[in-house]
């Protein structure tokens, strides 16, 4: 009973610290909207959103710009490159979020992930993004 009860404790202690380890498939086939850029909102007039389908490729609006490509998952680190990018003229701020959302993806960056949000944070900059599924 002892062992039990300590072996649920560590279970539980290692899943509330992040220690589960983030899997393709928790990532695949969701739609994820940026909400926060470095834990400062996103202004509502941008739109950039990321999705994750089947065989992990990946696209989505980094600010103004469709971006589009496939991604690695390795060792809890997310990274997509090359990517594929439209060449659309982008006003200052769209461009100051497209170039955080791109060079986080390019470089890598390290993943936590919860029902609702997905968290990117990279060298430079960490994206937080909310669940939009299509279909829920």
């Amino acid at each position: 009973m002892k062992l039990a009860l300590a072996a649920t404790t560590a279970l539980l202690l290692t899943a509330c610290s992040g220690g589960l380890k983030v899997t393709e498939s928790d990532l695949q086939h969701h739609h994820w909207n940026l909400a926060a850029i470095d834990g400062v909102a996103v202004g509502a007039d941008i739109q950039s959103d990321l999705e994750i389908g089947e065989h992990f490729s990946i696209n989505g609006l980094a600010g103004c710009n469709r971006f589009f490509g496939s991604a690695t998952l390795e060792q809890g680190k997310l990274r997509a490159d090359p990517l594929g990018v439209t060449q659309m003229a982008c006003a200052p701020e769209q461009q100051k979020v497209e170039a955080a959302v791109l060079n986080t993806l390019t470089q890598g960056a390290t993943v936590q992930h919860s029902d609702q949000q997905l968290e990117l944070k990279g060298e430079q900059h960490t994206l937080t993004y909310q669940l939009a599924d299509w279909v829920q």
